[in-house]
């Protein structure tokens, strides 16, 4: 599922906001972005993230999660030994415990037995663009933006502005084009979509001074 092309969220966002003419851009843009992700919940897709590898230097037994953290992969040393998971705590006594390479992650880090200084991990991340906004799967886009507006449309069809006939049709749309979309990918578990929504809400920007289209 790797390399497949990502587009940016504001991509998409923009180009809603001008197909359907709205006029307070700056009002709207964060609702937006935010149901672009409940739409990428709703499709449930790997094809979402990344992995991505670094090394981290380990202190006091500790490595601080990287900011984009979503789920780790794997954890190896210099010496290509795998550390295997383990409980949220290690026993009371170590005696040996250092040579079997465990470990757990909790509270924002994770948490490593042995002497290194150092550890390689590779881990689940959400791709970001150079303006730090969520990219996705470039073929999500039409489903996506379909969503957005079946949510904004909505509005006016609960205040009785809008026949119902157009909404049920908006509504078809965003569900053909969600399954359409979803193809064979796997479905994230909620706990990992919990953390990417903790992760996707804190990736929007403060809207630049001269407007959202620079």
């Amino acid at each position: 599922m790797q390399g497949q092309s990502k587009i940016s969220v504001k991509q998409v966002v923009s180009a809603v906001i001008r197909n359907m003419g709205i006029q307070d851009a700056a009002k709207e843009f964060s609702t937006f972005v935010e149901w672009a992700f409940e739409a990428e919940k709703k499709i449930g897709s790997y094809c979402t993230f990344i992995i991505k590898e670094e090394t981290l230097n380990v202190n006091n037994k500790k490595i601080a999660l990287p900011d984009d953290f979503l789920e780790l992969v794997d954890i190896k040393n210099s010496a290509n030994i795998h550390f295997t998971p383990t409980t949220k705590s290690f026993p009371t006594k170590l005696d040996g415990y250092s040579s079997s390479f465990k470990y757990y992650v909790r509270s924002g880090f994770i948490h490593v037995t042995g002497s290194d200084s150092s550890l390689d991990i590779s881990y689940q991340a959400l791709e970001t663009d150079s303006e730090g906004y969520p990219t996705i799967i470039a073929n999500h886009e039409d489903a996506i933006a379909a969503y957005i507006m079946y949510k904004y449309k909505a509005r006016d069809y609960y205040n009785q502005k809008l026949p119902r006939y157009i909404y049920i049709d908006l509504k078809r749309d965003w569900s053909r084009l969600c399954g359409q979309a979803r193809g064979n990918d796997n479905m994230p578990s909620k706990n990992q979509w919990r953390q990417i929504s903790k992760y996707w809400n804190s990736l929007i920007p403060v809207e630049p001074s001269k407007g959202l289209f620079d």
